[in-house]
C-alpha cells in the first residue's frame, strides 16, 4: 500500500467552539527560530568586532590601555584632553598607568606633578615611556616673598638663581643647563611673586625635575614655596 507524504502546511486550521482559530500543530515557526539564531549571531559577529577594534585602537581605559597618549591621539583623534591609563611596556594591565594626555598638544603624555615624586609610574614603564617618546618638558613655578628666584634686577645677575636637579643628577641652573624662563615676578625681590621656569629637553633621562636648591632665603620677611608641574612626554 502506497503512503503519501502529509505536507504539515497544507493541514487546515481548526477553529474552537468560539469560532477563534486554533494553531496548527507545528510546534514552532522555523522562520522565527531562524531569525532569532541569526540575531544572536549577529550580536556575537558585533561584540567580536567591538573587541577586536579596542585591541587595534585601544581607548585608554584600565582594560584597553594604550602604549602612550601618542598612539591615543592618532588611534582617536577626536578624543578630549584628559587622564587615560597607558602601558608603554605592554605587559600585564595590572600594572597600567594612569596620566594626564593632552590631545590638544598632538598626545604629549603628563606623568605627576605638584609633588617632587612621581609615585603613580614605575622605574620600568618610565623607561618606555621614554624610549617611545621624542621630547621632554617640565614646568616648575616657584613662588618667592621679598626673594630672588633667577634674575636679581638689583645687582644685575643670576647668583641668586635658584637650582635644580634632573632625574639623572644633571643640574639646570644659570651655571650649567639654562631653563627657559617663561616669567620672572621675583627679580624685583618686593613683596609676593612666582617666576616660572621650564625645562625643554631631547635628552629624555633629563626628567623628571627630582630636587631643587634656593638660594635667596633665610632673611627677614623672605619665604618661599613652589608647585611642580607634570613631566609631559612628545
Amino acid at each position: 500500500m502506497n503512503y503519501n507524504p502529509i505536507d504539515l502546511d497544507e493541514i487546515p486550521e481548526t477553529k474552537s467552539k468560539d469560532g477563534s482559530k486554533k494553531n496548527k500543530s507545528k510546534k514552532g515557526d522555523p522562520k522565527e527560530d531562524l531569525g532569532g539564531k541569526f540575531l544572536d549571531m549577529y550580536s556575537s559577529i558585533y561584540t567580536m568586532r567591538q573587541d577586536l577594534d579596542r585591541m587595534r585602537k585601544p581607548v585608554g581605559t584600565r582594560e584597553h590601555p594604550v602604549r602612550t597618549c601618542k598612539d591615543l591621539f592618532y588611534g582617536h583623534p577626536q578624543f578630549k584632553d584628559g587622564w587615560y591609563w597607558i602601558d608603554p611596556n605592554l605587559g600585564m594591565s595590572d600594572d597600567a598607568v594612569f596620566v594626564f594626555c593632552n590631545m590638544t598638544g598632538s598626545g604629549e603624555t603628563c606623568v605627576g606633578g605638584f609633588r617632587i615624586t612621581y609615585e603613580t609610574i614605575g622605574v620600568v614603564q618610565m623607561t618606555f615611556l621614554r624610549l617611545l617618546s621624542q621630547e621632554a618638558y617640565q614646568n616648575f613655578t616657584y613662588t618667592c616673598i621679598n626673594s630672588a628666584a633667577w634674575f636679581n634686577l638689583k645687582t644685575n645677575n643670576n647668583e641668586m638663581a635658584i637650582k635644580m636637579l634632573g632625574e639623572n643628577e644633571v643640574e639646570f641652573s644659570a651655571d650649567g643647563i639654562r631653563p627657559n624662563i617663561l616669567s620672572d615676578g621675583c627679580k624685583t625681590r618686593k613683596s609676593k611673586s612666582e617666576t616660572v621656569f621650564e625645562v625643554r629637553t631631547k635628552k629624555l633621562g633629563h626628567l623628571p625635575i627630582v630636587d631643587f636648591y634656593p638660594v635667596d632665603y633665610g632673611l627677614p620677611h623672605q619665604a618661599f614655596g613652589f608647585q611642580v608641574g607634570p613631566v609631559c612626554f612628545k
